[in-house]
């Protein structure tokens, strides 16, 4: 379970990225080292919530608000597995 008042970010070497081509295309580049992971819209909107100042909380109750007819429990399990792969890639750091 995650720890809903902790305050995850991306470290400065990612960088989102949004191609506005057909159906989108969505990255997230390491700017040091060049490697890249492809995205859907809905991993970018949820990693673009990750700035300094929302916790995992506030960003659990904008996806909602963000997918209403998509069953909470169902967005918020794949909301946790991306938090897990992105911590597995070492792609945040903790501000809390």
């Amino acid at each position: 379970m995650l720890e809903v008042d902790k305050i995850l970010q991306l470290k400065e070497e990612f960088i989102l990225y949004k191609l506005e081509v057909g159906n989108g295309m969505y990255r997230l580049f390491n700017i040091e080292n060049g490697d890249s992971f492809k995205l859907n819209e809905t991993s970018y909107y949820m990693l673009s919530l990750f700035d300094e100042n929302r916790s995992i909380g506030e960003i659990k109750r904008c996806i909602i608000e963000k997918y209403p007819d998509i069953e909470s429990n169902s967005v918020l399990i794949d909301f946790e597995k991306l938090i897990m792969s992105m911590k597995k890639q070492n792609i945040f750091k903790e501000r809390r």
